[in-house]
């Protein structure tokens, strides 16, 4: 965890400048997930890098708590908050294990770009779900490794080992969605945006 924290602060300045890979794909996420919204809405997320997406957000909910565990990407959020005169997210250094999860608490959880880069999915999975509202959604955004290039999959070893690129959970996307299945998702809907990219939209 350590050592993942730290690739991630290294990286962190980069990260904040780089351009969402296709600005039209990116909005369409946070249409659909703006669409999930209530009045007065409760949102968590966590993974939240530099912020970007919970601070697009902030207007169209009540509160949003964003954890990261990298103080790098959290100090960068926060320098952002500030910039924009937001008063409704808070950004705090917590891995996705140390998050406190209230149950029933949250309208709408966010994950984007996290759940390829942990391990123990099904009991984060199984902690969402407990902390969202009867009818709450989870909404990720994920890598799913088995359906990209197999040279992709090949590379990645390598990469980790010359501290190039951080640990990378594999699995296909029909895996991750029979897992939130499991846990008891319903009303699944996956978008398939590109291959071995999925966004999914589950409801508790």
């Amino acid at each position: 965890m350590i050592t993942t924290a730290s690739f991630w602060d290294k990286v962190s300045l980069k990260y904040s400048k780089k351009a969402v890979p296709n600005e039209n794909i990116y909005q369409e996420k946070l249409k659909r997930t703006q669409e999930l919204f209530p009045k007065d809405a409760q949102v968590l997320e966590f993974g939240c890098g530099t912020g970007t997406t919970s601070l697009i957000h902030a207007p169209f909910v009540k509160q949003i708590q964003a954890y990261d565990y990298s103080p790098g990407m959290i100090q960068i959020a926060n320098e952002k908050k500030v910039q924009q005169s937001i008063n409704n997210v808070s950004f705090d250094i917590k891995a996705v294990d140390d998050i406190s999860f209230k149950k029933n608490n949250y309208d709408v959880i966010m994950a984007h770009s996290i759940l390829h880069l942990t391990e123990n999915n099904l009991e984060i999975l199984k902690k969402v779900h407990s902390s969202l509202k009867s009818g709450g959604y989870f909404v990720s955004s994920s890598g799913c490794l088995k359906d990209m290039n197999f040279l992709i999959r090949a590379v990645l070893p390598f990469l980790k080992a010359i501290g190039k690129a951080p640990f990378v959970n594999q699995f296909s996307a029909q895996e991750l969605i029979q897992l939130h299945e499991e846990v008891g998702f319903k009303n699944l809907k996956p978008w398939h945006y590109q291959k071995g990219e999925l966004f999914l939209i589950a409801q508790k």
